[in-house]
């Protein structure tokens, strides 16, 4: 177990700032999908549904990566964070920015305000990725760290070519199509940014969680170039020749990759003497199971366009979906509950560890609320791809009021694990 050392104060505040206001996301965004449910039927370019993408994206997945990010770094790295004062004027710009956009969106106002919050999130995102950089260049170089930061540039490049995007609807200087470059960006930030980053710090934390004893770590390496080399590809020959047969190749490539991590996953769990697996891990187990059907649904995707088959849609929104409420969301629900209370407990315990009778860190989680959560996220995933496949409003509907239940439930357990009151300990 790798030793964390004294929390330092400036980090605790800005750790948990991400926390709180990725949960507010969380909420919000399950707000947003409910009030536009009939949308999820239509075309993915809809202004509300770019809107809930954005803030699936950024205000619910990246900002909570952001703030694990903060905290796990001196974990993973050994290291001390770079600059306190960087992150909180990366936080600042990175919300101004998300605001702004989510707002442009949903009311398609492409104009002043939807250009500003582009570059305040471009900002945030570069300061994000400058810190993480600054961070880990003290050290000797590791594959989780070539992760990390690999991942931090896919993401300024997603940030990026999302900024030229919102320019573009003013002023129209790309001479491709929009929606090709909206793929490119989509994928940049899912295999580049969420895919790198969650391969990358998953594969020094869960053997941490698991306590396993036999590791692979050549089948990370081959993760590591095998989802690399496949998305370059795939930008470089989408961008060139559009979709078309390679397409196959460099989705296969970057499969192959994910194979090869789930590969480690596996003997992590094979070789675990915590033969208990507790909630916040079946989330994760469920989050990968999630994955794993989101990507069976790439070939029909890659075909039905390149048949020009209206139902390429439909597949691409069962795609989306299932990577930001199905595989992302699950497994954000899930660690939450693992780094969370250990952050606060570090802040209110550690310095009195072995001084007394003192809580665990999983005693600061309220166990029925996580297990009501961990229920209805269940039925929503039951309920809502139902409604998705036959079509249905009504379960539809269901499955997004579970949603919003799901997200309540976790702002209220996330608020009593950060406005926890230390126990009075017995000496």
């Amino acid at each position: 177990m790798i030793s964390v050392g004294k929390q330092h104060p400036f980090l605790y505040r800005l750790v948990v700032s991400h926390y709180l206001l990725s949960a507010i996301c969380f909420t919000a965004l399950a707000v947003m999908l409910l009030f536009s449910s009939d949308k999820l039927s239509g075309h993915y370019f809809h202004p509300q549904l770019l809107a809930i993408t954005h803030m699936a994206a950024l205000g619910w997945g990246t900002l909570m990566i952001f703030g694990a990010c903060y905290q796990l770094l001196p974990v993973i790295l050994e290291t001390e964070l770079y600059s306190y004062r960087l992150g909180y004027i990366s936080l600042i710009m990175f919300i101004s920015g998300l605001i702004l956009l989510v707002y442009s969106f949903w009311n398609f106002e492409p104009g002043k305000y939807m250009q500003l919050g582009s570059l305040f999130l471009l900002t945030g995102i570069g300061l994000f990725g400058l810190n993480v950089f600054l961070t880990s260049r003290k050290i000797p170089a590791t594959i989780h760290q070539e992760f990390i930061i690999t991942a931090c540039f896919w993401l300024v490049g997603t940030a990026l070519l999302g900024t030229l995007l919102v320019f573009n609807f003013r002023y129209a200087f790309f001479q491709k199509d929009h929606l090709l470059f909206l793929k490119l960006h989509a994928h940049m930030g899912f295999a580049g940014w969420f895919l790198m980053l969650i391969v990358g710090v998953s594969s020094k934390l869960l053997p941490m969680f698991l306590v396993s004893t036999k590791q692979k770590p050549v089948f990370l390496g081959w993760s590591y170039y095998l989802i690399n080399a496949g998305l370059i590809l795939f930008v470089i020959d989408t961008y060139l020749f559009g979709l078309n047969m390679k397409t196959y190749f460099a989705a296969g490539i970057v499969l192959a990759g994910i194979a090869s991590w789930l590969i480690f996953v596996f003997h992590c769990f094979r070789s675990r003497l915590r033969k208990v697996i507790d909630l916040p891990v079946r989330h994760t187990l469920l989050s990968f199971s999630l994955l794993l059907i989101a990507l069976l649904v790439i070939p029909f995707i890659i075909s039905r366009q390149l048949e020009a088959d209206p139902e390429a849609i439909q597949y691409s929104t069962l795609y989306g979906t299932l990577i930001f409420m199905g595989w992302i969301s699950s497994l954000i629900l899930g660690q939450t509950f693992k780094t969370l209370p250990f952050i606060v407990w570090i802040k209110h315990y550690q310095h009195l560890a072995g001084k007394g009778a003192i809580p665990m860190p999983a005693d600061l989680v309220n166990s029925k609320i996580l297990k009501m959560q961990f229920s209805i996220f269940l039925v929503f995933i039951g309920v809502f791809y139902t409604g998705l496949f036959y079509q249905s409003n009504l379960l539809i509907n269901i499955g997004l009021l579970c949603f919003l239940l799901v997200a309540l439930l976790y702002l209220a357990n996330v608020m009593i694990i950060l406005f926890h009151k230390p126990r009075i300990i017995e000496l």
